[in-house]
């Protein structure tokens, strides 16, 4: 019983002393600012702070995540497609790149899987694009056919834009033959 009626004055002893230095002071500095430290300095008073006011945290509902309805989703109706550039028979001089421009309203619908894909001469020549800017490299010297199309993701048609023709133009360089 000794043992423990001397450990627990020894607990409050400390305790007690611990608190005597866990003190807040208020002050002055050499400039005027107001400044707080837990060590006494000149001219400082000792500072009780006011109590803490302590609020519950107001419950805030996470937003209901919208529901996508697959089947309308799916179905978005484009209301325009169309190639901006190049324009229907524009002659495209010594290009390294045949870059094709798209606009599409509304947005392409890539949560359903929709891509573009460009058709050229015939035959698809940028397959699944996510890009309203499609380059297709340096195209062949003549005339070329080219043509937009949208498609889901198991490569059924949504909506095409209009055929449009380029004709493309290549100098050819020829050296003088050796003498």
């Amino acid at each position: 019983m000794n043992k423990t009626l001397s450990r627990t004055l020894l607990a409050l002893l400390l305790s007690s002393v611990c608190s005597a230095h866990a003190g807040l002071y208020k002050g002055l500095d050499e400039e005027g600012n107001v400044v707080y430290s837990d060590k006494p300095f000149d001219e400082a008073k000792e500072f009780t702070p006011p109590n803490l006011s302590i609020i519950d945290a107001t419950e805030v509902k996470p937003k209901p995540e919208p529901v996508i309805d697959e089947e309308k989703a799916a179905d978005t109706r484009y209301s325009y497609f169309a190639i901006n550039s190049p324009t229907n028979n524009q002659t495209i001089w010594n290009e390294p790149q045949l870059l094709i421009s798209l606009q599409i309203k509304p947005a392409l619908n890539l949560t359903q899987g929709h891509s573009t894909w460009l058709i050229m001469d015939g035959k698809p020549k940028i397959r699944n694009s996510k890009s309203l800017s499609l380059s297709v490299g340096r195209a062949d010297r003549g005339s070329h056919t080219l043509q937009a199309q949208i498609r889901d993701k198991k490569g059924k048609i949504i909506k095409r834009t209009r055929t449009i023709t380029v004709h493309v133009k290549n100098s050819v360089i020829r050296k003088a033959p050796a003498n």
